[in-house]
């Protein structure tokens, strides 16, 4: 089944070609005397409110946590190295591959190759050497086999979720935004011990092709079919993501607390909210995601005085 490519992903795509391959700035630059900035050490290149490529992680970033953490910084990959260089030219040589095997000719090389943009959240001690050389060991449950879990670009909460407390440092979290050759993907089901396509028809994982939460790229794959080209870090309250508590009044439409809560939020919130619950009509994402975002937005104090007040509930 083709994967419907979000808003998101088409505009970092567009601009690709502009700034993402950059190749300006250099740690060298610097006095051997000075210590190099994280940025610097790490080949990246931080961005600014006003650039094209932060405004819409940001924007995704607060869609999918609200205000529940604190967005510290958006970087993105200046490959700058010859390793890193390296990787570049080899996902672009790898995708070229996957297009000519899943019918070459005719629409964009990324919709052929099915080109998506999947999160993934690393330690601290492991950014350096996964920027440089790539990824060695996954840090998850194995639950879907030997291989690399990122999470769709739209499910930010499910990736810190699914992370490991080792990616956790200080209540800080590094997550990598990253290209994610998907090509032609197979249903991997939980408990699985796959650590390979299961023929040469198959290309990557997911845990449902209708809706995926995970991208399964086995080990075999994960340092030709992922390439990571932003890193987001944030701050995470304690004991973040905290299960949310379940709402226990009659039950009201969500277009019912839209309408509501248009009388307390500014208009671009609701918009938000318009298009997660749109997302949700269309299967993009599940019923129980849906409230975490919007409670994400609203904050339980409101979104529980409005349910009061109505005398209704959301489920």
């Amino acid at each position: 089944m083709d994967y419907l490519r979000t808003e998101f992903q088409a505009n970092i795509d567009s601009e690709q070609e502009e700034s993402t391959i950059s190749e300006s700035g250099s740690c060298d630059s610097y006095d051997k005397g000075k210590r190099l900035s994280f940025a610097d050490e790490h080949g990246l290149i931080e961005l600014l409110e006003g650039d094209k490529a932060y405004d819409l992680i940001y924007r995704n970033c607060k869609s999918g946590l609200g205000d529940q953490c604190e967005l510290l910084s958006i970087l993105r990959n200046g490959f700058r190295s010859v390793g890193s260089r390296a990787k570049l030219k080899t996902f672009q040589v790898f995708q070229e591959a996957v297009e000519m095997k899943h019918g070459g000719g005719g629409g964009s090389r990324s919709s052929k190759a099915k080109v998506k943009y999947g999160w993934c959240s690393v330690a601290k001690r492991d950014l350096k050497s996964i920027l440089e050389y790539g990824f060695s060991d996954p840090r998850n449950d194995g639950s879907y086999g030997r291989g690399l879990y990122l999470s769709p670009d739209n499910s930010l909460l499910q990736c810190l979720k699914d992370s490991s407390p080792e990616s956790s440092e200080d209540g800080m979290r590094f997550l990598l935004l990253s290209r994610v050759l998907l090509g032609k993907s197979e249903i991997v089901p939980k408990g699985s011990t796959q650590s390979c396509p299961s023929s040469p028809e198959f290309d990557t994982g997911v845990d449902d092709l209708a809706s995926p939460s995970k991208y399964i790229i086995w080990t075999t794959h994960m340092n030709t079919h992922v390439l990571p080209e932003f890193l987001v870090c944030i701050k995470t309250p304690f004991n973040f993501p905290r299960s949310p508590k379940r709402l226990r009044s009659p039950w009201m439409a969500f277009p019912v607390l839209i309408k509501a809560l248009s009388k307390f939020l500014p208009p671009p919130q609701i918009i938000i909210i318009q298009k997660h619950y749109k997302d949700q009509q269309n299967r993009r994402i599940s019923r129980s995601e849906l409230i975490q975002r919007v409670r994400g937005i609203t904050g339980d104090r409101l979104l529980l005085n409005i349910i009061k007040a109505l005398g209704h509930k959301v489920q």
